[in-house]
């Protein structure tokens, strides 16, 4: 309040940042006054004015907080946001703080998740897992509106989230420290999140380059698996794969040839195969695994299937999450033994030999019938001359 007397016999009553308190009736006092004998002064007369009503309509600070979904969470590792929109009402600049509350139900504890000050200072609430602090966000997107974002969502973060919005207002003439003071406060309505986890979906399948092999050479087989509805990043899925054999004869139960685990290590089983023949599992990539087997033989015919477990990371609970087993039809692999093919080389070889040694007999009894068996003592006698005469 200030008094100034701006006549001689004028004075005006002014009240600054009048509040409700200060309506009512005002009136004025006063009091004539003389200089007196003794050099003091004396009062002659006092007068009361007509009380002056003073009111008004107050016009109390109100405000309305909506809030609106911007980014559905329809899934377990999806990203939620949420918009609150300020509607403020006889709060000429004033600030806000904000915070972002949830709860599991209706009916549940309250959680705050995080908080915005009026100076745009980020807190954490006690409910927020420090390791999922780079996941959320809260920032102020216009004057008026604010938008809270939360990445990667889980199982529990389903629930009910709202915005809790405080006015503040400072002195206009910077008294108080400047300090904010509180002149409202309202919440917004709940926006939920609401989702069901449904895990990818596996598949596998067998092949076979050939269906038959030759001894000694290489059968190659084909484990490929396929993923389905939320389908995880290539990194956030493993398998363990595991392959069988069983004889086409024998009837005896599948046994383990080679396996890999979803950290790569292979270990090989006893199989109940020839010592001759090996076999080797190979990872070619994310999602398919070959077998190969070496040196084959007669007993490695039979019936071959895969086994897979797959791994993978739960983006609902951000931890790793064991499917189904899953099994493989079976393919069957026949080592055949080729006749001709084993006969081939034996016949040819026979043959060649014989055709030496028959070629080479024939010469050497030619050269020996040539060199070694003529007669010498005997000598034809010619039949044109007269005989001796010793005959006559």
């Amino acid at each position: 309040m200030s008094l100034r007397r701006v006549e001689p016999d004028t004075f005006k009553l002014i009240l600054l940042r009048a509040q409700e308190v200060d309506m009512g009736q005002y009136v004025c006092n006063v009091s004539a006054w003389l200089p007196d004998r003794q050099g003091g002064v004396a009062k002659l007369a006092e007068h009361l004015s007509a009380p002056l009503s003073v009111s008004w309509t107050p016009k109390r600070p109100s405000m309305g907080v909506v809030a609106e979904r911007q980014r559905e969470a329809s899934g377990g590792g999806a990203t939620f946001e949420m918009s609150c929109t300020v509607a403020p009402k006889n709060l000429p600049g004033a600030g806000f703080s904000v915070l972002v509350q949830s709860q599991e139900s209706i009916e549940g504890a309250v959680r705050t998740i995080m908080n915005l000050s009026p100076d745009n200072v980020l807190h954490y609430g006690g409910a927020t897992d420090p390791q999922r602090r780079d996941s959320l966000m809260l920032t102020k997107s216009g004057r008026l509106e604010f938008r809270f974002r939360l990445a990667g969502v889980q199982l529990a973060d389903r629930g009910f989230y709202w915005c809790d919005v405080h006015a503040w207002t400072k002195p206009a003439d910077g008294g108080a420290g400047g300090t904010w003071t509180e002149a409202t406060s309202a919440e917004s309505n709940k926006v939920r999140i609401d989702f069901q986890e449904n895990g990818p979906s596996f598949a596998v399948a067998i092949q076979s380059d050939r269906s038959s092999v030759f001894p000694w050479e290489t059968a190659k087989m084909e484990c490929a698996l396929s993923v389905s509805g939320s389908a995880p990043k290539s990194d956030d899925v493993a398998y363990e794969v595991s392959w069988f054999f069983s004889r086409l004869r024998g009837g005896s139960a599948p046994a383990l040839l080679a396996a890999v685990d979803r950290y790569g290590v292979v270990r090989g089983g006893a199989g109940g195969r020839n010592t001759s023949s090996d076999v080797s599992v190979e990872r070619r990539d994310a999602n398919t695994f070959l077998l190969r087997v070496h040196g084959t033989q007669d007993s490695d015919s039979g019936e071959y299937h895969c086994s897979a477990t797959p791994w993978y990371l739960s983006a609902s609970t951000g931890a790793w999450t064991q499917a189904q087993e899953l099994t493989s039809p079976a393919v069957f692999l026949t080592v055949r033994f080729a006749v001709w093919e084993s006969l081939k080389l034996p016949l040819l070889y026979g043959s060649m030999a014989s055709l030496g040694v028959g070629i080479f007999s024939l010469v050497l009894g030619l050269l020996c019938a040539h060199c070694c068996c003529r007669n010498t003592l005997h000598t034809p006698r010619s039949r044109n001359k007269l005989m001796d005469l010793e005959m006559d």
